[in-house]
């Protein structure tokens, strides 16, 4: 779209611009860390001409083409018709398995750190935890919070489009602890729920991919995972792995009680016949 717009000043760009425009081509990747006075000082021209490009590609501000690239980024990871090109290269699915390999090795690397510490924190010790996925990422999410609830007491799945948000509101006077899985296709939503619960200082972890979420929300508290590996489409696996990990150490951190709660799910399935033995 950015390149469409473009199309439209070929020729009619004042040096100026150009010597701008070749830096925005080649810095599309860290644009959403800029504001208009950094690009201008990164690219060597001055505030009004960043201002007066944007206004003449027909934008209200940079943020409103950072948004427009996010957007793009969105409909890519979907809807780009290089997908079926992914299964038509030579098949080597070795080498997307050590893709995924090298994401959780990258992964591994945070376990131990005070970063994953005060992660680990934040999800054992909330009096409630709410679990949060949108559309395809729902069933990970779903799947996740009934693991969790396992292993401690007072987590729910959130789902914010069944129109019923009893057990979030009813939890305003408790230490709460929301855990948000994203991914890009989705990430309008997650990032206007996450900037909501900051605003009521409630805990925010997030599980989310490589596409850039993390750069649009106020948190320590994130775990970004590689998905792309190159299947056809971008891989959950390696944000599966991550919450499995997650899962075992508030477990371990709940350990005490741990064996009283599996004693009791124990006997509640028994009773009620719900697996054969």
């Amino acid at each position: 779209m950015l390149d469409g717009k473009m199309q439209h000043l070929e020729g009619k760009l004042t040096p100026a611009e150009r010597t701008l425009w070749v830096y925005i081509q080649a810095n599309l990747e860290t644009l959403a860390f800029e504001n208009g006075a950094s690009l201008a000082a990164k690219s060597g021209v001055s505030p009004n001409t960043v201002s007066r490009f944007l206004r003449r590609l027909g934008y209200k501000g940079l943020k409103s083409l950072k948004d427009e690239l996010r957007d793009e980024v969105r409909v890519q990871s979907l809807l780009n018709p290089a997908l079926i090109e992914r299964v038509e290269q030579p098949e080597d699915l070795v080498a997307h398995l050590n893709e995924e390999i090298e994401a959780l090795r990258a992964f591994a690397e945070l376990l131990g750190s005070q970063h994953w510490r005060d992660i680990v924190a934040r999800v054992g010790d909330a009096e409630r935890v709410f679990v949060c996925g949108f559309q395809t990422i729902r069933g990970l999410a779903e799947d996740f919070a009934n693991r969790l609830a396992l292993v401690r007491s007072g987590v729910e799945f959130l789902d914010l489009y069944s129109g019923v948000l009893g057990q979030w509101l009813d939890s305003h006077n408790q230490r709460c602890c929301v855990i948000l899985i994203d991914i890009a296709p989705y990430a309008d939503a997650g990032i206007a729920f996450a900037n909501n619960c900051l605003k009521q200082n409630t805990d925010l972890v997030v599980f989310t991919d490589e596409y850039g979420i993390a750069r649009h929300i106020d948190t320590p508290h994130i775990v970004t995972m590689k998905t792309k590996t190159g299947l056809i489409l971008e891989s959950t696996g390696g944000l599966t792995s991550a919450l499995n990990v997650l899962l075992h150490c508030v477990a371990s951190a709940h350990k005490d009680q741990l064996k009283e709660r599996l004693g009791a799910y124990r006997a509640r399935v028994e009773s009620l016949k719900l697996y054969r033995s």
